[in-house]
């Protein structure tokens, strides 16, 4: 199984470089077919399969880039070649060097071309052509349920048009930064051909003294999926991509002044998609243009999206605890009554969590928490342990989070079988999401002084779904049907005096 950076390579030398399939396969050293088929792959996601990607080389490489490098100061005539430094590494890895002098020819020749290439020392200006763009990330705080958020508003701008798109997140992990990329794409159904990051950690795991990055295999997956060729500013230089600085600034004052209440985010993002567009109809400050018009120029020189959505998370494994919750990110999230010591996998996006069996298939859901050292529990299923213990319902947390209304009603009942009745009322009301109506409809009953649980069953199910009401009510086929009797009054409006015509 090749790994993710090899595919990407491959990709992006047939897709962006123009290369053909059998150049490829003659400068990488893999097969023709295993270079057609990560080609023209289209679908990059993740099938959740274990995969190792690995290679019997990789133990042996940075010794190899260290060789490389030392040539640099020695005579041509003087430097290892291919053929050297296979045998320098079979005397010196007796044992563990199981690497055939083709394999290491291939990347002791790629090694060069890395080692001697000028742009891995990076670019001091960047020239703004068709098909470029700019990334980052800045911060905003914004109001989410009637709480502050500190959040994060991710930014691509095009410095050729100086057009630019926003998205808001609760943070700036790689779960945003893909969800932010892949909205913005999927919305303009084009994917421009270069994108200029800074050093995220999100992306980037290590940046070596030759300038070259090692970057994270998610991020070479979503790269490879979508098919742009990432490049990267010389750190600390946020100069080199001045377009998407003075952006997230821009975005901040413009968009998020005052600060925003948000109910839900992802219909707060499409939103600010056209928002964006909106924006982009003034004049460019120096082509005199518009600069949706100049965007929809250079958005012909984009790459197609490609047609299978990337599905954004990130998955791993873990084990419930005697309670049957489990610990993901600084907080606890309840899986099921029955879960104790268990394992099983968390597969997170940026804002939502599943916890999923052995087999994937889907245990509960619980929206992701960015606060730290707090317990979540979906209640909905947890009611029938609370069924069985009605009298110790209000010690829980569920009990502090209802309406005042309701937690009076319950207390108001004494007896066993009314507190289990009225507690398999409520996990009806929260398996139904329909804990308002039903809250409506215990406080205009305690209005009129009824206080029986029947009664407000009645009342909750004819405010959810009042047709269901009478269509309960609807004669049997075996009962005769009786034509409607029509009252004719006009006897009754002589008898009374009145006008008769």
């Amino acid at each position: 199984m090749l790994p993710m950076i090899n595919k990407y390579n491959i990709k992006t030398m047939y897709e962006l470089q123009g290369k053909s399939l059998r150049a490829i396969s003659e400068e990488t050293g893999h097969s023709f077919r295993t270079v057609k088929k990560y080609a023209t792959m289209e679908d990059f996601n993740v099938k959740l399969k274990p995969r190792v990607y690995s290679s019997k080389l990789d133990p042996f490489k940075e010794t190899i880039f260290t060789w490389l490098k030392n040539d640099l100061d020695k005579p041509l005539k003087q430097r290892h070649t291919a053929r050297k430094i296979y045998d320098r590494l079979k005397n010196e890895f007796i044992e563990e060097c199981d690497v055939s002098y083709k394999t290491i020819a291939n990347f002791v020749s790629k090694a060069r071309k890395t080692i001697n290439n000028p742009e891995t020392h990076g670019m001091t200006y960047l020239k703004h052509s068709h098909g470029e763009a700019q990334l980052d990330f800045g911060a905003t705080t914004y109001i989410h349920s009637g709480e502050l958020v500190k959040g994060y508003h991710l930014v691509i701008t095009f410095p050729y048009s100086n057009h630019g798109y926003v998205q808001l997140f609760p943070a700036q992990n790689q779960e945003a930064l893909f969800a932010g990329m892949k909205n913005i794409f999927e919305y303009i159904g084009k994917v421009p051909k270069e994108i200029w990051f800074d050093n995220m950690s999100t992306a980037v795991i290590e940046i070596k003294k030759n300038g070259k990055r090692t970057l994270t295999d998610d991020f070479y997956r979503f790269a490879a999926h979508y098919g742009f060729q990432a490049k990267f500013c010389n750190p600390s230089s946020g100069n080199e991509k001045g377009s998407v600085e003075n952006k997230v600034g821009y975005f901040r004052r413009n968009f998020f002044v005052p600060i925003p209440e948000i109910k839900d985010l992802n219909e707060f993002n499409i939103n600010l998609l056209f928002q964006c567009d909106e924006d982009s109809k003034r004049v460019h400050y120096l082509k005199q243009s518009e600069i949706f018009t100049l965007f929809q120029e250079e958005i012909n020189e984009f790459l197609p999206l490609n047609r299978n959505s990337y599905e954004v998370f990130k998955i791993l494994k873990a084990k419930t605890n005697k309670m049957g919750y489990v610990n993901f990110k600084n907080n606890i999230y309840s899986v099921l009554p029955r879960l104790k010591n268990q394992e099983v996998w968390i597969k997170y996006y940026y804002d939502h969590i599943e916890i999923l069996d052995e087999k994937y298939n889907l245990l509960t859901k619980h929206k992701r928490s960015y606060s730290k050292h707090i317990r979540y529990t979906n209640w909905k299923e947890w009611i029938e342990v609370l069924k069985n213990k009605p009298r110790s319902f209000e010690n829980t947390e569920l009990f502090d989070e209802l309406p005042q209304s309701f937690t009076a009603f319950f207390k108001s009942k004494t007896t066993y079988d009314e507190k289990r009745k009225l507690l398999s009322l409520l996990g009806e009301f929260l398996i139904k999401d329909s804990l308002e109506v039903a809250i409506a409809a215990l406080e205009e009953n305690t209005s009129k002084g009824i206080q029986d649980i029947e009664s407000f069953k009645v009342s909750y199910r004819a405010k959810l779904e009042p047709s269901k009401i009478y269509d309960s009510l609807k004669l049997k086929d075996y009962i005769p049907k009786i034509t409607e009797f029509e009252i004719d009054l006009t006897q009754y409006d002589r008898l009374m005096g009145g006008v008769y015509g």
